[in-house]
Protein backbone atom coordinates (compact mmCIF):
# COMPACT_ATOMS: atom_id res chain seq x y z
CA UNK A 1 0.00 0.00 0.00
CA UNK A 2 1.13 3.28 -0.75
CA UNK A 3 1.91 6.06 1.24
CA UNK A 4 -0.62 8.31 -0.30
CA UNK A 5 -3.56 5.94 0.86
CA UNK A 6 -1.77 5.48 4.08
CA UNK A 7 -2.03 9.28 4.77
CA UNK A 8 -5.51 8.98 3.73
CA UNK A 9 -6.47 6.45 5.91
CA UNK A 10 -5.03 8.27 8.87
CA UNK A 11 -6.84 11.54 8.06
CA UNK A 12 -9.98 9.58 8.07
CA UNK A 13 -9.23 7.75 11.34
CA UNK A 14 -9.15 11.25 12.85
CA UNK A 15 -12.01 12.18 11.55
CA UNK A 16 -14.29 9.16 12.54
CA UNK A 17 -12.03 9.20 16.09
CA UNK A 18 -13.51 12.84 16.79
CA UNK A 19 -16.93 12.18 15.40
CA UNK A 20 -17.23 8.45 17.58
CA UNK A 21 -16.65 10.57 20.77
CA UNK A 22 -19.36 13.44 20.05
CA UNK A 23 -21.62 10.19 19.13
CA UNK A 24 -20.81 8.18 22.30
CA UNK A 25 -20.95 11.88 23.97
CA UNK A 26 -24.49 12.32 23.05
CA UNK A 27 -26.60 8.73 22.24
CA UNK A 28 -23.97 6.45 23.82
CA UNK A 29 -22.80 7.67 27.62
CA UNK A 30 -23.15 4.41 29.27
CA UNK A 31 -20.03 3.27 26.34
CA UNK A 32 -18.38 5.90 26.75
CA UNK A 33 -18.34 4.46 30.90
CA UNK A 34 -17.29 1.26 30.16
CA UNK A 35 -13.92 0.62 29.48
CA UNK A 36 -14.30 -2.66 27.38
CA UNK A 37 -16.67 -1.59 24.81
CA UNK A 38 -15.26 1.92 25.31
CA UNK A 39 -11.74 0.54 24.68
CA UNK A 40 -13.06 -1.86 21.85
CA UNK A 41 -14.74 0.74 19.86
CA UNK A 42 -11.71 3.14 20.11
CA UNK A 43 -9.40 0.55 18.94
CA UNK A 44 -12.09 -0.50 15.50
CA UNK A 45 -12.38 3.23 14.78
CA UNK A 46 -8.14 3.21 14.93
CA UNK A 47 -7.67 0.05 12.90
CA UNK A 48 -10.56 -0.31 10.41
CA UNK A 49 -9.91 2.75 7.81
CA UNK A 50 -6.11 1.31 7.12
CA UNK A 51 -7.46 -1.68 6.77
CA UNK A 52 -9.73 -1.20 4.22
CA UNK A 53 -7.21 1.22 2.56
CA UNK A 54 -4.76 -2.02 2.35
CA UNK A 55 -7.80 -4.38 1.48
CA UNK A 56 -8.58 -1.72 -1.73
CA UNK A 57 -5.17 -1.91 -2.66
CA UNK A 58 -5.44 -5.89 -3.14
CA UNK A 59 -2.63 -6.67 -0.72
CA UNK A 60 -2.30 -9.75 0.72
CA UNK A 61 -2.52 -8.82 4.79
CA UNK A 62 -0.89 -11.55 6.51
CA UNK A 63 2.12 -10.94 4.05
CA UNK A 64 1.45 -6.84 4.19
CA UNK A 65 1.56 -6.68 7.90
CA UNK A 66 4.40 -9.16 8.84
CA UNK A 67 2.32 -12.12 10.35
CA UNK A 68 5.47 -14.72 10.20
CA UNK A 69 6.47 -17.34 12.35
CA UNK A 70 8.93 -17.03 14.55
CA UNK A 71 11.33 -19.57 16.63
CA UNK A 72 10.03 -20.59 20.17
CA UNK A 73 13.57 -18.93 21.70
CA UNK A 74 12.35 -15.55 20.36
CA UNK A 75 9.51 -15.72 22.10
CA UNK A 76 11.79 -16.00 25.04
CA UNK A 77 14.21 -13.27 24.52
CA UNK A 78 11.13 -11.02 23.37
CA UNK A 79 9.58 -11.12 26.78
CA UNK A 80 13.44 -10.80 28.37
CA UNK A 81 13.31 -7.07 25.95
CA UNK A 82 10.14 -6.13 27.31
CA UNK A 83 11.65 -6.36 31.11
CA UNK A 84 14.87 -4.65 29.92
CA UNK A 85 12.77 -1.21 28.36
CA UNK A 86 10.26 -0.93 31.13
CA UNK A 87 12.71 1.50 32.60
CA UNK A 88 13.04 4.09 29.73
CA UNK A 89 8.79 3.82 29.03
CA UNK A 90 9.17 4.34 32.38
CA UNK A 91 11.49 7.36 32.65
CA UNK A 92 9.48 8.72 29.44
CA UNK A 93 6.20 8.38 31.60
CA UNK A 94 7.88 10.34 34.36
CA UNK A 95 9.28 13.05 32.39
CA UNK A 96 5.96 13.71 30.58
CA UNK A 97 4.34 14.20 33.97
CA UNK A 98 6.56 17.34 34.48
CA UNK A 99 4.24 19.11 32.26
CA UNK A 100 0.98 16.87 32.80
CA UNK A 101 -0.94 14.52 35.13
CA UNK A 102 -0.80 10.81 34.79
CA UNK A 103 -3.66 10.21 32.61
CA UNK A 104 -3.75 6.52 32.77
CA UNK A 105 -4.05 6.85 36.66
CA UNK A 106 -6.90 9.21 35.84
CA UNK A 107 -8.84 7.21 33.64
CA UNK A 108 -8.44 4.04 35.81
CA UNK A 109 -9.92 6.73 38.41
CA UNK A 110 -12.90 7.57 36.17
CA UNK A 111 -13.51 3.77 35.07
CA UNK A 112 -13.74 2.83 38.76
CA UNK A 113 -11.55 -0.83 38.13
CA UNK A 114 -12.53 -1.71 41.46
CA UNK A 115 -15.77 -2.46 40.45
CA UNK A 116 -14.49 -4.40 37.11
CA UNK A 117 -13.38 -8.21 36.89
CA UNK A 118 -10.06 -8.91 36.20
CA UNK A 119 -10.83 -10.57 32.80
CA UNK A 120 -12.24 -7.71 31.46
CA UNK A 121 -9.27 -5.39 32.45
CA UNK A 122 -7.19 -7.94 30.89
CA UNK A 123 -8.82 -8.93 28.03
CA UNK A 124 -9.28 -4.81 27.12
CA UNK A 125 -5.60 -4.32 27.66
CA UNK A 126 -3.47 -7.70 27.14
CA UNK A 127 -5.54 -8.23 23.99
CA UNK A 128 -7.57 -5.77 22.18
CA UNK A 129 -5.10 -3.20 22.49
CA UNK A 130 -2.31 -4.57 21.56
CA UNK A 131 -3.45 -6.80 18.70
CA UNK A 132 -5.67 -3.69 17.04
CA UNK A 133 -2.84 -0.92 17.69
CA UNK A 134 0.31 -3.07 16.45
CA UNK A 135 -2.14 -4.25 13.35
CA UNK A 136 -2.31 -0.79 12.88
CA UNK A 137 1.18 1.26 13.82
CA UNK A 138 3.56 -1.68 13.22
CA UNK A 139 1.79 -2.97 10.22
CA UNK A 140 0.11 -1.41 8.21
CA UNK A 141 1.39 2.21 8.66
CA UNK A 142 5.12 1.60 9.29
CA UNK A 143 5.15 -0.97 6.03
CA UNK A 144 3.39 1.54 4.16
CA UNK A 145 6.38 4.14 4.93
CA UNK A 146 8.80 2.08 4.61
CA UNK A 147 7.74 1.10 0.85
CA UNK A 148 7.39 5.18 -0.01
CA UNK A 149 11.18 5.91 1.91
CA UNK A 150 13.62 4.92 4.84
CA UNK A 151 13.11 2.68 7.33
CA UNK A 152 14.23 5.71 9.24
CA UNK A 153 11.95 7.87 8.95
CA UNK A 154 9.00 5.02 8.39
CA UNK A 155 9.72 4.44 12.15
CA UNK A 156 9.49 7.93 13.42
CA UNK A 157 6.68 8.54 11.30
CA UNK A 158 4.90 5.12 12.32
CA UNK A 159 5.65 5.86 16.59
CA UNK A 160 4.46 9.49 16.13
CA UNK A 161 1.03 8.43 14.63
CA UNK A 162 1.19 5.54 17.88
CA UNK A 163 1.65 8.66 20.03
CA UNK A 164 -1.03 11.07 18.84
CA UNK A 165 -3.45 8.10 19.01
CA UNK A 166 -3.63 7.85 22.51
CA UNK A 167 -5.16 11.40 22.41
CA UNK A 168 -3.17 12.66 25.41
CA UNK A 169 0.50 13.92 25.94
CA UNK A 170 1.06 11.96 29.21
CA UNK A 171 0.62 8.78 26.99
CA UNK A 172 1.63 10.08 23.79
CA UNK A 173 5.56 10.60 25.35
CA UNK A 174 6.12 7.52 26.01
CA UNK A 175 3.90 5.89 23.21
CA UNK A 176 6.19 7.16 21.05
CA UNK A 177 9.28 5.94 22.54
CA UNK A 178 7.67 2.44 22.79
CA UNK A 179 6.85 2.90 18.53
CA UNK A 180 10.16 3.34 18.53
CA UNK A 181 11.44 0.21 20.01
CA UNK A 182 8.47 -1.34 18.40
CA UNK A 183 9.50 -1.03 14.94
CA UNK A 184 13.29 -2.34 16.02
CA UNK A 185 11.43 -5.25 17.50
CA UNK A 186 9.75 -6.08 14.17
CA UNK A 187 12.62 -5.60 11.84
CA UNK A 188 14.78 -7.52 14.43
CA UNK A 189 12.57 -10.73 14.07
CA UNK A 190 10.86 -9.74 11.13
CA UNK A 191 7.24 -10.67 12.91
CA UNK A 192 4.30 -8.09 13.65
CA UNK A 193 3.83 -11.09 16.38
CA UNK A 194 7.20 -10.06 18.45
CA UNK A 195 5.49 -6.27 18.62
CA UNK A 196 2.34 -7.91 19.96
CA UNK A 197 4.04 -10.30 22.19
CA UNK A 198 5.84 -6.85 23.67
CA UNK A 199 2.51 -4.48 23.92
CA UNK A 200 0.44 -7.59 25.66
CA UNK A 201 2.97 -8.36 27.89
CA UNK A 202 3.97 -4.73 29.13
CA UNK A 203 -0.02 -3.98 29.09
CA UNK A 204 -0.57 -7.23 31.16
CA UNK A 205 1.92 -6.36 33.88
CA UNK A 206 0.71 -2.95 34.39
CA UNK A 207 -2.92 -4.40 34.74
CA UNK A 208 -1.69 -7.03 36.90
CA UNK A 209 -0.24 -4.35 38.99
CA UNK A 210 -3.39 -1.60 38.79
CA UNK A 211 -5.31 -4.64 40.05
CA UNK A 212 -3.57 -5.69 42.95
CA UNK A 213 -3.47 -2.26 43.93
CA UNK A 214 -6.83 -1.12 43.91
CA UNK A 215 -7.94 -4.16 45.23
CA UNK A 216 -5.44 -3.30 48.34
CA UNK A 217 -6.89 0.12 48.63
CA UNK A 218 -9.57 1.33 46.25
CA UNK A 219 -8.57 4.80 46.66
CA UNK A 220 -5.79 4.35 45.76
CA UNK A 221 -6.02 6.21 42.37
CA UNK A 222 -7.92 8.84 43.59
CA UNK A 223 -5.14 9.45 45.91
CA UNK A 224 -2.44 8.93 42.63
CA UNK A 225 -4.57 11.30 40.52
CA UNK A 226 -3.78 14.52 42.66
CA UNK A 227 -0.51 16.26 41.94
CA UNK A 228 2.64 14.80 42.17
CA UNK A 229 5.11 16.74 43.52
CA UNK A 230 8.33 18.14 41.01
CA UNK A 231 11.14 17.35 43.78
CA UNK A 232 9.30 13.83 43.67
CA UNK A 233 9.12 13.30 40.24
CA UNK A 234 13.16 14.84 39.55
CA UNK A 235 14.47 12.10 42.04
CA UNK A 236 12.60 9.34 40.13
CA UNK A 237 13.57 10.23 36.61
CA UNK A 238 17.19 10.43 38.13
CA UNK A 239 17.05 6.94 39.50
CA UNK A 240 15.44 6.21 36.43
CA UNK A 241 17.65 7.94 33.91
CA UNK A 242 20.67 5.50 36.09
CA UNK A 243 18.71 2.47 35.73
CA UNK A 244 17.91 3.21 31.52
CA UNK A 245 21.73 3.46 31.32
CA UNK A 246 22.37 0.10 32.30
CA UNK A 247 19.30 -1.91 31.27
CA UNK A 248 18.82 0.16 27.61
CA UNK A 249 22.06 -1.64 26.26
CA UNK A 250 21.19 -4.64 27.05
CA UNK A 251 17.82 -3.99 25.50
CA UNK A 252 20.01 -3.32 22.23
CA UNK A 253 21.64 -6.22 22.72
CA UNK A 254 18.83 -8.83 23.23
CA UNK A 255 17.63 -7.31 19.97
CA UNK A 256 21.12 -8.10 18.21
CA UNK A 257 20.24 -11.79 18.96
CA UNK A 258 17.34 -12.01 17.92
CA UNK A 259 17.57 -10.14 14.59
CA UNK A 260 20.51 -13.15 14.36
CA UNK A 261 18.49 -16.07 15.87
CA UNK A 262 15.80 -15.59 13.07
CA UNK A 263 18.48 -14.91 10.14
CA UNK A 264 17.83 -11.07 9.73
CA UNK A 265 21.72 -10.03 10.16
CA UNK A 266 22.11 -6.65 9.49
CA UNK A 267 18.06 -5.67 9.82
CA UNK A 268 18.68 -3.22 12.86
CA UNK A 269 21.58 -1.25 10.75
CA UNK A 270 19.03 -1.09 7.74
CA UNK A 271 17.13 1.55 10.29
CA UNK A 272 19.09 4.20 9.68
CA UNK A 273 20.86 3.84 6.24
CA UNK A 274 18.49 6.09 3.92
CA UNK A 275 18.05 4.84 0.38
CA UNK A 276 15.57 6.71 -1.27
CA UNK A 277 13.72 9.89 -0.94
CA UNK A 278 10.82 9.83 1.19
CA UNK A 279 7.58 10.43 -0.62
CA UNK A 280 4.86 10.36 2.76
CA UNK A 281 4.49 14.05 3.13
CA UNK A 282 1.07 14.71 1.42
CA UNK A 283 -1.28 17.19 2.32
CA UNK A 284 -3.80 14.40 4.18
CA UNK A 285 -1.15 13.68 6.36
CA UNK A 286 -0.33 17.44 7.30
CA UNK A 287 -4.15 18.09 8.13
CA UNK A 288 -4.21 14.56 9.83
CA UNK A 289 -1.29 15.91 12.10
CA UNK A 290 -2.60 19.15 12.78
CA UNK A 291 -6.21 17.99 13.78
CA UNK A 292 -4.85 15.23 16.37
CA UNK A 293 -2.50 17.82 17.98
CA UNK A 294 -5.26 20.29 18.45
CA UNK A 295 -7.77 17.42 19.49
CA UNK A 296 -5.19 16.24 21.71
CA UNK A 297 -5.10 20.03 23.35
CA UNK A 298 -8.64 20.09 23.51
CA UNK A 299 -8.88 23.15 21.34
CA UNK A 300 -10.26 21.67 18.23
CA UNK A 301 -13.22 19.63 20.69
CA UNK A 302 -13.60 23.94 22.21
CA UNK A 303 -13.72 24.06 18.50
CA UNK A 304 -16.52 22.08 17.83
CA UNK A 305 -18.48 23.03 20.56
CA UNK A 306 -18.66 26.59 19.70
CA UNK A 307 -19.82 25.81 16.55
CA UNK A 308 -22.28 23.50 17.69
CA UNK A 309 -23.81 26.03 20.27
CA UNK A 310 -23.92 28.67 16.84
CA UNK A 311 -25.48 26.17 14.52
CA UNK A 312 -28.05 26.13 17.47
CA UNK A 313 -28.67 29.50 17.58
CA UNK A 314 -29.20 30.24 14.14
Amino acid sequence: MSAKKANHAFLITVICYVGCAYVIALFFPELGENLLLGNLTCELVVTMPILLFALTSKEKLSDFLGFRKIKMSTIGMTALFTFLSMPTVTLFNLISQLWVENAVVSMMDSYQIGQMSFWQLSFSMVIIAPLFEEIACRGAYYHSYRKAGSSFGAMLLSAFIFALMHMNLNQAMYAFAIGLLLVMLVEASGSLWTSILYHALLNGSQSVMMYIMVKTDPTVFSNQAQAVSTDYLLCAIGVYLMLTAITLPAAWAVLVWISNNEGNNGALSMLWTHKKKDKTLTLSLVIALILSILAMSGILFEWINKLIVWLMAI
